[in-house]
């Protein structure tokens, strides 16, 4: 499963202001609400390629995975993954992660031998709506490869079919390094976006991403 914490089958730490991950990042749904354990499974026996509401964790199902595609290369869209997005988006194909979403987790030079054989992979189109930028915000490791994809001349406004950037992912993992290399790049964590319900700032904020907001107000982009 991918996400700045590790995969575990249990809430991390119950606070006075609610649930919160191993890595600090406060959980913003109620992975014990009505319905949770029904749609999703109990603590221990959810699926590994969906989301986990206990860890805060999503798999290759719907986020970052492999997508079915028509005869002609097209992506197919349709319902997703648990219907953990009710929007339409990338069928997942069951095959697991993405190329370049596994080249990703290996770090930067993975990344860079990829993309010197195949530089359009570089706007890859995973589950999830996500791009490679996007699976760069989904772990500490993952964000290693933010500059190398930049420099490749990824687009760092592409949205997900949750209408998050890359930024949006950074900040709701709380990962600095890559925040930091797609705001030099000129992406402002605190322009709205169509689509999204939120800024990246906004997302940081309410996760209590502490480490990207400080990134942030060096930057002088928070105060």
């Amino acid at each position: 499963m991918m996400s700045s914490s590790s995969s575990s089958s249990a809430t991390n730490e119950i606070k006075s202001d609610g649930y919160y991950r191993k890595d600090g990042v406060r959980i913003t749904h109620d992975p014990y609400a009505p319905g949770m354990a029904e749609h999703y499974g109990l603590p221990g026996q959810t699926d590994n390629e969906g989301f986990d509401p206990y860890a805060d964790t999503v798999g290759a199902g719907i986020y970052s995975g492999s997508v079915k595609r028509d005869e002609s290369g097209n992506v197919l869209i349709g319902k997703q993954y648990q219907n953990h997005n009710p929007r339409p988006g990338p069928i997942y194909d069951g095959t697991g992660y993405s190329l370049m979403s596994k080249a990703i987790q290996m770090g930067p030079t993975k990344v860079q031998e990829i993309l010197k054989d195949y530089p359009e992979l570089k706007e890859e189109i995973s589950t999830g709506g996500a791009r490679p930028l996007h699976t760069c915000g989904m772990s500490k490791t993952n964000q290693l490869s933010t500059q190398v994809l930049i420099d490749a001349g990824a687009d760092i406004y592409q949205q997900d079919t949750y209408g998050y950037t890359a930024l949006h992912r950074m900040a709701s993992n709380n990962l600095a390094i890559g925040g930091e290399a797609l705001v030099k790049a000129g992406h402002d964590p605190n322009m709205p976006m169509e689509g999204a319900d939120s800024t990246p700032i906004e997302i940081a904020r309410r996760s209590r991403a502490i480490q990207f907001l400080m990134k942030m107000q060096e930057m002088g982009h928070y105060d």
